[in-house]
């Protein structure tokens, strides 16, 4: 592993993880968790789900990114929502998340095998501080989005806090780990083609962003 000296800031993940094929280990052995297990951030993404797409069509085609175990799919499936996708690189979780009836496809982030401009909206709570390389998870997710299509985000922020890094180890990139109003954050998606359409704080979980942008 690459020594940082206590004061250097991490650039990306590879500085801090700099063989990939450990990074995957660590996210599934290290850090994998069931938010089934857990009933406040169960009760957390229920409650986000119900006040950010209680509105939206039923048939809407979503991509519900890194679904776990399926706590989010349990809420669309309460919500009646006929069209949602889930992907999870975790085939334990993934195993679990098909009880809800929606396909759920075991693919790494960074490399969706999906066609271009497939969904309506993409769904993603705390999932991209994991990724590798979130510059390439987000094109991905802007890839795979149809032209002016939503992208729902939910990040830990600020995200400061030095024990997670080999968890979270994509808040350098992201610019989580700044407590600067999002500004660095809403920049890194603007430049990978998306622009802000909404940005909230909340705190039910535990200091979140909640961040929707459209593709440009």
């Amino acid at each position: 592993m690459k020594l940082l000296s206590f004061f250097t800031k991490p650039k990306k993940f590879s500085d801090i993880i700099p063989d990939y094929k450990e990074y995957v280990r660590l996210q599934k052995e290290d850090y994998c968790s069931f938010e089934s297990d857990n009933k406040h951030w169960s009760e957390g993404q229920e409650r986000y789900i119900k006040q950010n797409f209680s509105k939206t069509k039923k048939d809407t085609k979503i991509l519900d990114m890194a679904c776990g175990d399926g706590v989010g799919l349990k809420t669309f499936k309460k919500l009646k929502f006929t069209n949602i996708t889930g992907v999870e690189f975790n085939s334990q979780k993934a195993k679990k998340a098909l009880i809800y009836g929606y396909p759920v496809e075991q693919y790494d982030m960074h490399k969706l095998k999906f066609g271009n401009d497939v969904f309506d909206i993409a769904y993603s709570s705390h999932t991209l501080e994991h990724s590798y390389q979130p510059s390439q998870a987000i094109g991905e997710l802007h890839r795979v989005l149809k032209p002016k299509g939503l992208l729902y985000v939910v990040l830990p922020y600020p995200d400061n806090s030095h024990p997670n890094d080999k968890a979270h180890g994509a808040k350098y990139e992201l610019g989580t780990y700044q407590d600067d109003d999002g500004k660095a954050v809403k920049k890194y998606f603007e430049k990978i083609g998306f622009q802000l359409v909404s940005k909230k704080y909340d705190h039910f979980r535990e200091p979140e962003i909640w961040l929707k942008f459209r593709k440009v």
